[in-house]
């Protein structure tokens, strides 16, 4: 049966997308630059606001607010389809590899306590994972940089505080 997703225009969204069978595209990092530089891009073009990311090796989570130009369906569409077709180039495939296990899973922010969370989830996912070996060092393919340079360090760490029993 296919998901039903409910369209609310100004919404903030929980998204992860995971490749298909688990494949770790993104260690590659000119891969994992795609992933980011078409977020922003469509952000741009879309008009959405794209608060926090996060490419993993084989998974992305974000949080952004869809704004009123486009839908959720809209956006993961258009960036999830131009993501697949820009790492088939590089990879050259002739017949189109799939790229996404299908059907991301979004969620709607309900209130501040877990549009926080949410945000302190992603961003600590480098850590969590062994990526980084801090929780405020960077990581090329997050914006925990962004984060850090206009709220600063100890608005992170209180942050990352306040909400590491919900997302241990």
């Amino acid at each position: 049966m296919p998901r039903i997703r409910i369209i609310l225009a100004e919404s903030t969204y929980f998204i992860t997308s995971v490749t298909h069978q688990r494949r770790k595209w993104f260690l590659n990092p000119d891969l994992a630059q795609i992933v980011v530089d078409q977020w922003k891009h469509y952000a741009n073009a879309y008009e959405f606001a794209l608060d926090a990311y996060c490419v993993m090796p084989d998974h992305c989570h974000l949080v952004l607010n869809v704004g009123t130009k486009k839908t959720i369906s809209q956006i993961l569409h258009a960036v999830d389809s131009y993501i697949a077709t820009l790492i088939n180039q590089p990879v050259g495939n002739r017949t189109k590899t799939k790229i996404w296990q299908g059907g991301s899973w979004d969620e709607i922010i309900r209130n501040e306590e877990m549009y926080w969370q949410k945000v302190a989830y992603t961003l600590l996912n480098p850590w969590r994972a062994g990526l980084v070996k801090e929780p405020l060092d960077s990581y090329p393919f997050s914006n925990i940089d962004e984060w850090r340079k206009r709220d600063g360090e100890e608005f992170l760490s209180d942050l990352f505080a306040k909400n590491r029993r919900s997302i241990e």
